[in-house]
């Protein structure tokens, strides 16, 4: 009986010791960033996926707003303009100017929308410091849509631009 009570007593502290390290688990912060060809639309689209809580904290870190919110159109506004700061495409030593179009809440993440008139050129650089500044572990992740393929660029605390070739011909 002794034995019971001692392997029972065992196994509730083993079950309390997993439940806590499940609830000291944290979701690392990272931005997902996808750039697509809209045939319909005849431009290129960028649409920017950031956690609200993790936009709210680095954004209004950033910016010295540490009551930002992404309830409120001004909150969205400042996030959105952030991340048109933080975010940028060039040909050799070119920028290309993207057209921010706005922001909108989705869920858990806020939206960050851009366009480019036209096809990206064969061969661009992409700088994504979205909130890494804010946040020495982010990953940005840009996702490339080229034909019927996708490929990433993973953006981590040491990168500034990376590169990508487009294996379908650009028209």
């Amino acid at each position: 009986m002794v034995r019971l009570r001692i392997a029972s007593a065992i196994i509730a502290v083993l079950v309390l010791l997993g439940m806590t390290s499940v609830c000291l688990a944290h979701r690392a912060p990272g931005c997902l960033t996808t750039i697509e060809w809209n045939e319909l639309a005849g431009q290129t689209e960028i649409v920017h996926r950031l956690h609200t809580h993790d936009a709210e904290l680095g954004v209004g870190s950033a910016l010295g707003l540490p009551g930002l919110s992404v309830g409120d159109i001004e909150g969205r506004a400042h996030i959105a303009l952030y991340v048109e700061e933080n975010f940028q495409i060039r040909v050799g030593e070119n920028e290309l100017k993207l057209e921010l179009i706005g922001a909108e809440l989705s869920g858990n993440y806020i939206l960050v929308y851009q366009e480019l008139p036209g096809r990206l050129p064969q061969n661009i650089m992409i700088r994504d410091d979205i909130l890494r500044d804010a946040f020495p572990t982010q990953l940005n992740q840009v996702n490339i849509k080229d034909g019927a393929s996708i490929h990433s660029l993973v953006f981590t605390k040491k990168d500034d631009w990376l590169g990508y070739n487009f294996l379908e011909q650009q028209k």
